[in-house]
């Protein structure tokens, strides 16, 4: 009996090394795949600061070579710069990722052949509207405001296609001396127009939101981006 005591303590600590060593090759290999895929975003979208990419799901290599899928993917983008406007943040989150599993074990190479869905946040800064539009904008708190000669003027903002529109509020003094100056006396409020980033960023029409005194662009899809096809591949 004391001897089966022994052999049991032994295997018990040789089961301890072994999810050890597992713990650590499955964190390996989540880390290698979550580099690999930021380096491949930045080459597929050059004007991109940075990538984050996180993979969500354990044990990371079961999912991955048994069950063929991955529990979530989070891909996080910074100052985004395309042409017209620079996007300070994108985060994408794409859910239930279903692998080509034959194909990499085959030929390792990673295919992903459907999602059930992904949802897209963009934010864009006061400053990079301001820039694109060569007018002062300011998005504060929930509120749009346009500035002309130290006045401040409330706007509203909606979508027009793959453009955001800005034009100034109807009422009140400022934005009838702002609406003055752009249009002339008995003039209809001024429009500005931001351009959306190109669908390779953004490939959707998004819902319009200011909140935490950013634009915030929402929309959700059930189709990987091009930029995040390039950079992990789907058939």
């Amino acid at each position: 009996m004391k001897k089966l005591g022994i052999v049991l303590a032994i295997l018990g600590v040789l089961l301890l090394v072994a999810l050890g060593i597992g713990w650590y090759l499955d964190g390996k290999a989540r880390a290698l795949a979550e580099a690999e895929a930021e380096k491949r975003i930045i080459e597929a979208l050059p004007g991109t600061g940075s990538a984050d990419v996180a993979i969500e799901g354990f044990p990371f290599l079961f999912d991955v070579l048994v069950a063929g899928e991955l529990d979530r993917l989070h891909v996080q983008l910074k100052d985004v710069k395309s042409p017209g406007i620079t996007v300070e943040s994108i985060d994408l989150v794409v859910d239930a990722i279903k692998l080509d599993r034959d194909l990499l074990l085959g030929e390792q190479k990673l295919a992903i052949t459907g999602i059930s869905r992904a949802e897209l946040v963009g934010r864009i800064t006061g400053e990079a509207a301001s820039a694109a539009l060569h007018q002062k904008v300011e998005f504060d708190g929930d509120r749009v405001k346009v500035e002309h000669a130290g006045m401040q003027a409330d706007a509203t903002v909606v979508l027009e296609g793959r453009k955001i529109a800005i034009t100034l509020a109807e009422d009140g003094e400022a934005a009838a001396l702002v609406r003055r100056y752009y249009a002339g006396a008995g003039g209809s409020a001024p429009k500005f127009i931001v351009p959306l980033p190109p669908k390779d960023v953004l490939p959707c029409e998004p819902g319009l939101a200011v909140k935490n005194s950013r634009l915030e662009l929402r929309c959700s899809v059930t189709e990987l981006p091009a930029s995040v096809k390039q950079a992990i591949g789907q058939r």
